[in-house]
């Protein structure tokens, strides 16, 4: 039987784990482009709460429908791609953000040759260079904080190199696992309550 004192902790590292769980969702709609039709989009919404913000963006499954067999998947049967039409492109979400949480953004991109591509969030940029080579995914993390309750995530791509693109696969946006002052304060009130109730219980 555990006592008083083990029943309280116990009762801490639950509602703690709660708050740490809710924080580590993925914030971002069909992070793998499953959902979604393969096939090529102008600017726009691709179906699946993405969009095309400039030139063309494309969703490309693994048996060659929507833009050809233009690579595997990183986990399932799509991915998204890049540069449909040798041209700047940009698909983008917008994500609700809490200001000044602390994100982590992190994503898995592919290509042949080294294309222009560059990662943004709420504007501020994550990445801007040229896309790993080799024909094997790479994946990226980036911590970034939100400065407005509405922030873009967006990436861009264009083809300078060979016949190819980038191919973007399992895109993730997740809160820091340190909860915030106002989870603090709701777990604090929240755990002297139960403390509180605990107490009286065992003391009758």
């Amino acid at each position: 039987m555990l006592n008083k004192t083990q029943r309280v902790w116990l009762l801490a590292a639950i509602l703690t784990g709660a708050v740490v769980q809710a924080n580590a969702a993925n914030i971002v709609a069909d992070p793998g482009f499953e959902k979604g039709t393969p096939g090529s989009y102008m600017v726009g919404p691709m179906g699946d709460g993405w969009f095309v913000t400039a030139g063309t963006g494309a969703i490309c499954n693994i048996s060659g429908a929507g833009c050809g067999k233009v690579g595997p998947a990183h986990t399932g049967t799509q991915m998204a791609f890049l540069d449909w039409s040798n041209s700047s492109n940009t698909i983008t979400q917008t994500l609700t953000t809490v200001i000044g949480q602390t994100y982590s953004i992190s994503y898995w991109v592919d290509d042949d040759h080294a294309n222009f591509l560059n990662v943004t969030f709420g504007g501020s940029t994550l990445f801007n260079g040229t896309a790993p080579t080799g024909g094997i995914y790479m994946h990226y993390i980036f911590n970034s904080t939100a400065t407005s309750t509405s922030t873009v995530l967006a990436f861009s791509g264009q083809r300078t190199t060979g016949k190819g693109g980038t191919l973007l696969d399992d895109v993730s946006v997740t809160a820091s696992s340190v909860p915030e002052p106002s989870s603090l304060l709701l777990l604090g009130t929240g755990m002297a309550g139960m403390i509180g109730v605990i107490r009286r219980k065992m003391n009758r």
